[in-house]
């Protein structure tokens, strides 16, 4: 065998070398000093910069997010995605919630669900790219049997014993004394407490003092305040606020909130890094349904990097509907001329291009991110159009409840939506 041959195969060797220790399991804990806490990743300080994520993820890499959380193993194929673009993984282990028609009571159901979690927690324990657990998400929100603490408490144990590289959360909805409580007596085995925190994000840190939480905790869910804390109007429409106005909200929690609490905060994860339909079609989600980013991508990016992009989308910080803004109610007759006006941050941008939607309005009783059905687009018709954010059109000849959307984008597609609910009569 001559040198050349020799060379080629040491290459080849120290490649795979290379690659099979890159690819073993992380080992992650915990560390207390002084009442602080840190996250370790491979002995090194991680602070979890992270999103809700299924894709996006060339972006979510080039904003500087080091982190993804996904809330089942249904979506385990996503480990391979986050670690190829250098991103760990929060992995959910769904707990079914009471609300779903789970029965805590059914030693058989409880049993069943355990067991097959477990081989769950085997297949996936050894990921490079897994950095903890999250064992059930938002499992207390409307529930009353408190034997769901034991099925967390099973699997946050046998983590322990058979993956003792990853720590174990379990997520809630909210924070109050009695979860607290029934967490630290029922869960020892819990690690990290994570808190979906929309609105109440303004009181996390103090409330988790308060009510003696003496471990680390994640903000696993935070944003703006949802839909379930939005003002309502006389009949029963959320009021949602233009996407300047949101994005703003987000880089303030993050920096004044989120970040300011280095003592018990490991991290967090933003929502949403995609679109789904919650209320809107716009209310949480970063992205608009065909895939393009809004200013939201912008303001997280100088969260986590500390500069703004290079391209930044305009953003909107007002809708008015025949002169009345967002926040109030608007009653229109049928077919009558009426008129939606926008103001906007137009940034770095040249050129902008403002479109028009009309939907009724999606009324609905869903809670906790569970599933809600889109509403279809309907014809209206645009008689005037000024092109710089103001529009003249004819009301729906349907009496009922509606809801106008302006989206504004740039020549790289980056976007902008704000709405306004009304009401023929």
């Amino acid at each position: 065998m001559d040198w050349k041959m020799k060379g080629s195969l040491l290459f080849t060797f120290l490649l795979l070398f290379s690659f099979i220790a890159n690819s073993q399991s992380s080992k992650v804990e915990i560390v207390e000093s002084n009442g602080s806490f840190t996250l370790l990743k491979d002995g090194k300080p991680y602070y979890i910069k992270g999103a809700g994520a299924k894709d996006h993820f060339d972006l979510l890499e080039a904003s500087g997010a080091n982190s993804i959380r996904i809330w089942s193993t249904n979506n385990g194929q996503l480990l391979d995605s986050a670690y190829n673009h250098g991103m760990t993984v929060s992995l959910g282990l769904y707990i079914r919630p009471e609300r779903s028609g789970m029965n805590y009571n059914d030693e058989y159901a409880v049993k069943g669900q355990i067991e097959q979690l477990k081989q769950e927690i085997l297949k996936y324990k050894d990921h490079p790219a897994l950095l903890i657990w999250g064992i059930g998400n938002e499992v207390d929100l409307r529930y009353s049997n408190f034997k769901v603490w034991d099925t967390i408490e099973e699997l946050a144990k046998f983590i322990k014993e058979n993956d003792p590289n990853h720590p174990a959360m379990t997520v809630i909805a909210g924070l109050d004394p009695s979860k607290a409580y029934m967490i630290k007596e029922r869960c020892p085995s819990i690690d990290i407490l994570g808190l979906n925190a929309y609105g109440s994000i303004e009181n996390a840190s103090n409330y988790i003092r308060k009510y003696n939480w003496d471990k680390p905790y994640i903000v696993s869910e935070w944003g703006v305040n949802g839909p379930f804390e939005a003002p309502k109007t006389s009949w029963g429409a959320k009021i949602e606020p233009p996407g300047g106005i949101k994005a703003k909200q987000r880089i303030r929690r993050y920096k004044q909130l989120i970040e300011a609490d280095y003592e018990l905060c490991l991290g967090s994860y933003c929502f949403l890094w995609g679109q789904k339909q919650e209320s809107t079609a716009t209310w949480h989600g970063m992205f608009l349904s065909d895939g393009r980013p809004t200013e939201a991508v912008d303001f997280m990016a100088n969260c986590w990097m500390g500069k703004w992009p290079e391209s930044r989308a305009p953003s909107i910080n007002s809708i008015k509907l025949n002169e009345v803004n967002w926040r109030k109610d608007h009653f229109l007759a049928s077919n009558t001329e009426a008129t939606l006006a926008i103001s906007y941050d137009l940034f770095n941008n040249e050129e902008i291009f403002i479109n028009y939607t009309l939907y009724p309005e999606a009324f609905t009783n869903k809670i906790g991110g569970d599933i809600q059905d889109s509403v279809s687009e309907i014809e209206f018709e645009i008689i005037s159009n000024t092109n710089d954010g103001e529009i003249v059109f004819m009301t729906p000849s349907k009496p009922g409840s509606y809801r106008i959307f302006a989206t504004i984008s740039n020549s790289n597609n980056q976007s902008s939506v704000a709405n306004i609910p009304f009401i023929v009569e």
